[in-house]
């Protein structure tokens, strides 16, 4: 990526995450810590298989493979 796109691509980025701030409102420290770990590590903390939820409807499909 060209420097003047990736550049383009971080103010964006930094606009969205500032609007995001803005529209939140007042949110507490422990939504805020939320917020910060998810931005940092993405969706390697993100839950899966049963602890994502929908238990039933994952049995289901297995069954129909």
């Amino acid at each position: 990526m060209k420097d003047k796109k990736r550049r383009a691509k971080l103010q964006e980025i930094v606009g969205y995450h500032t609007e995001a701030l803005r529209l939140a409102g007042g949110i507490s420290a422990n939504q805020r810590r939320f917020i910060e770990v998810a931005a940092k590590y993405g969706k390697e903390l993100e839950p899966e298989g049963w602890l994502a939820g929908g238990g039933s409807q994952v049995k289901n499909l297995e069954e129909e493979n």
